[in-house]
């Protein structure tokens, strides 16, 4: 335990939240998920405790969670969590009536027993249109009925150092009556935008390849342990920081010569609509990535991007860099699995996909901890900015 602030992360999936919140000085009292898979991930990369639990019986009942972590309600500083957002997606049928649409419900149970002085609660911009704003209308309502006065966010996780124009809502709220604020921008991601901020150095956006030329040595059906190839960009020798073992989930597909041959004749930028009609399929989506530009939004579905120079899609390591997950950090369980498996088994794929961003989970714990200490929030951009600097 250290002297900082303190974090308890629900649905906390593989760790993107508890590792940003890490990264900005904060103990994380417990973590829980649903799913076993993410537990072994998460205990694997942690120390700190973690509890496999349904948040509906935490709703419940939150004593496990005290237990577990060994605190008292009230003496948390922050709450986190990011529910399910399968019913929300855009790229899924948007189910109004999906099981996985009222978890955020349980979250706010949970908050109402757990008193923290900040939440945060992350999820897609789908959510904006379910029933017309309904679900947006209730998570505010009801979590300043509670005492916090909540907003809702639209953030850009290219914006703030990750290779990918990763798009969520983000509710975040305060009980003390702090004001809310977007964190502040520290890259740009179009040439024409002007200086973001009153942060002194705006950088570029990071790129696809600036993120993981160096893994792209392998060829399809291929594996590693090992690096082939020395670090390219500031961002790999930030992933490559403190890891000086193995390469780990670092594994290419065995696609088939039909796949091979619809990859081969798509150009970085071109979708399934620029194949030729005999190589296309009915697939919703299908994309090359661009090595010049941030990645799109990284899912569960890894087959929905292919690599910029390999005709593969990205490996378990590669999806991670875009994540901006650091090499040390250890995916568990199957790599993948297929159709309606997926969601109960958790692959790794899945594991990345459904993850929040480390270094966008660090922008937000160092604002909401720059606000909650009255620090400016300036200050808290700068000092990410410093870290991110792989010297």
């Amino acid at each position: 335990m250290s002297d900082g602030p303190s974090c308890v992360d629900l649905f906390c999936g593989a760790g993107g939240f508890s590792l940003g919140f890490e990264y900005a000085g904060f103990d994380i009292l417990v973590a829980s998920d649903y799913h076993e898979t993410a537990g072994k991930t998460y205990q694997a990369n942690f120390d700190h405790p973690f509890l496999q639990a349904d948040i509906s019986n935490l709703a419940d009942d939150v004593q496990p969670l005290l237990d577990k972590g060994e605190f008292s309600t009230g003496d948390v500083d922050v709450l986190v969590g990011g529910p399910p957002c399968k019913g929300f997606s855009i790229t899924g049928s948007q189910n109004e009536d999906d099981a996985r649409n009222t978890l955020f419900r349980r979250y706010i149970d949970v908050l109402e027993a757990l008193k923290p002085d900040a939440i945060i609660i992350e999820n897609v911009p789908g959510v904006k249109s379910i029933k017309d704003g309904a679900y947006v209308d209730e998570i505010i309502s009801r979590t300043r009925d509670l005492g916090y006065n909540t907003r809702m966010l639209e953030l850009n996780s290219a914006n703030y150092g990750v290779p990918q124009r990763r798009e969520r809502v983000f509710f975040i709220g305060y009980r003390d009556s702090h004001p809310v604020s977007r964190p502040r921008r520290t890259h740009i991601t179009d040439t024409g935008q002007q200086r973001l901020g009153s942060v002194s150095e705006t950088r570029s956006c990071q790129t696809v390849e600036e993120a993981m030329s160096d893994l792209a040595f392998l060829g399809i059906g291929e594996s590693s342990t090992e690096y082939m190839d020395i670090p390219h960009s500031d961002y790999q020798r930030l992933m490559r920081k403190n890891h000086s073992g193995s390469l780990y989930n670092h594994t290419a597909p065995n696609h088939g010569t039909r796949v091979q041959e619809r990859f081969e004749a798509m150009e970085p930028g071109d979708s399934m609509d620029d194949l030729p009609e005999k190589l296309q399929t009915s697939k919703y989506t299908l994309h090359r990535l661009r090595p010049d530009q941030p990645s799109p939004t990284i899912t569960t579905l890894p087959e929905d991007l292919v690599h910029y120079s390999r005709n593969r899609i990205p490996t378990v390591r590669e999806m991670a860099r875009l994540q901006s997950f650091p090499d040390w950090f250890k995916f568990e369980g199957p790599r993948t699995t297929g159709g309606n498996r997926r969601d109960e088994s958790l692959p790794q794929y899945s594991q990345v996909g459904n993850a929040v961003p480390p270094i966008m989970a660090e922008a937000l714990a160092r604002h909401v901890r720059a606000t909650l200490e009255g620090d400016d929030p300036a200050k808290a951009a700068e000092e990410r900015l410093d870290r991110l600097d792989p010297s």
